[in-house]
């Protein structure tokens, strides 16, 4: 399939309604709401001042909770809406955002809604060092709701992702198993959306993975904008020089995403890399994580490139360094190659192509049932049990074998 990138006719402008130490939470004193009564009461309502002071209690609550070994992941879900996940919880190569050496600072909460408000947090490093002075990393921003009405000294409000609270505004078209959610100016063609929907299918049908609810697929006409969908107004990580994880990179601006059990977002139509990606992390999300994205560069390709172009460029690469060791993956985790594909370049993690060919030789030797038993094993010695050989055999069977 050709990936097809969304394109916004520039006349049109989207507008949205919604429109080491322990962490804390700091607040900023000049915060509407988080100031004295006597001033807020000039400028709002007693009881807009209320709803704002317990927005930000149960934001300080979530926040600092994850530097406190007795609040359960459980406590942590029930400050959300509906139990749902927090898109957020994990930033710069899996870091959590609330973790201690971090600062999250509320720069502002506000009312966007009846029983709505938005608050922005900024990050910045705690890491000793001049380095890390003033560093901020993230600016984001998530929605409280009012999900309980006002029932006297119940706090009502429960924490929503700002992509959940954005995806009723788009414009929506059902296929089976798929939902596109549009920003205005990208409706996704109807060819397009049926091909997808043949692809969820196919896999469906192939291994017996389904998502119940069926896929959400958000689109967003620029990265800088399904980054703003996410709920970051600023990531320093978005920087492919900032990041400590291997980006999605290439000379074609490219943004694809999962989030929760059923969401995707990209600034293309056809990201079939990250459809087949939150597939197999829904039904399968115990998996070695190194088989689940050999899955869906195998099934899917990686950005614009599919697996039968990358190959070959896996091929030459290996052929070309022979110095790699293939006995542990920490030892080629982080190394990268660039693959031409048509007229763009695409920088591919190592460990996405070596993992689509164990499930190409998977899939060609047992079909899906040893594909399957692939994305069973936890971790890559039991993965080399799988293709028959052992991890200190593992590079002369690579080499063997492509």
């Amino acid at each position: 399939m050709m990936v097809r990138k969304v394109i916004l006719s520039s006349a049109i402008i989207l507008a949205l309604s919604l429109s080491c130490l322990a962490q804390r939470v700091t607040r900023s004193r000049q915060v509407p709401g988080l100031r004295p009564y006597d001033v807020d009461l000039a400028v709002m309502t007693r009881e807009e001042k209320d709803s704002v002071l317990m927005v930000a209690e149960l934001w300080k609550n979530y926040v600092e909770s994850y530097s406190s070994a007795s609040v359960s992941e459980e406590v942590r879900r029930s400050m959300w809406v509906g139990g749902m996940p927090d898109y957020l919880s994990e930033f710069d190569d899996g870091v959590l955002l609330y973790s201690s050496f971090r600062e999250n600072r509320t720069l502002d909460i506000r009312k966007i809604g009846p029983g709505a408000f938005e608050i922005i947090a900024l990050t910045s490093s705690k890491l000793p060092g001049d380095d890390y002075n003033d560093w901020v990393e993230s600016v984001y921003r998530v929605c409280a709701l009012d999900v309980a009405g006002g029932e006297k000294g119940y706090n009502p409000f429960r924490l929503c992702n700002w992509l959940d609270a954005v995806i009723p505004t788009l414009s929506k078209t059902s296929m089976e198993g798929l939902e596109y959610y549009c920003a205005p100016g990208c409706e996704v063609p109807k060819d397009v959306a049926e091909e997808v929907a043949g692809f969820v299918k196919g896999i469906s049908d192939e291994y017996g993975f389904k998502i119940d609810e069926g896929i959400r697929y958000v689109v967003a006409p620029t990265v800088d904008q399904c980054e703003q969908f996410s709920g970051y107004l600023f990531n320093a990580y978005s920087n492919p020089l900032m990041g400590s994880a291997v980006p999605k990179a290439s000379d074609t601006r490219f943004y694809g995403r999962a989030f929760g059990p059923r969401t995707l977002m990209s600034n293309f139509y056809d990201d079939l890399h990250d459809i087949a990606l939150l597939i197999v992390r829904s039904c399968m999300p115990a998996a070695f994580p190194m088989i689940q994205e050999g899955f869906a560069t195998f099934h899917g390709g990686y950005m614009n490139g599919s697996y039968k172009s990358l190959r070959s460029s896996l091929k030459a690469y290996v052929e070309q360094n022979e110095e790699l060791d293939f006995s542990d993956e920490d030892q080629f985790y982080d190394h990268t190659l660039p693959v031409k594909v048509g007229s763009s370049t695409v920088v591919v993690p190592l460990e996405s192509l070596l993992g689509a060919f164990f499930v190409e030789f998977g899939w060609k030797n047992g079909g899906p049932l040893l594909v399957k038993k692939l994305l069973s094993c936890h971790d890559y010695s039991e993965v080399m049990k799988v293709l028959g050989t052992k991890p200190e055999a593992a590079g002369s069977f690579i080499r063997k074998m492509l």
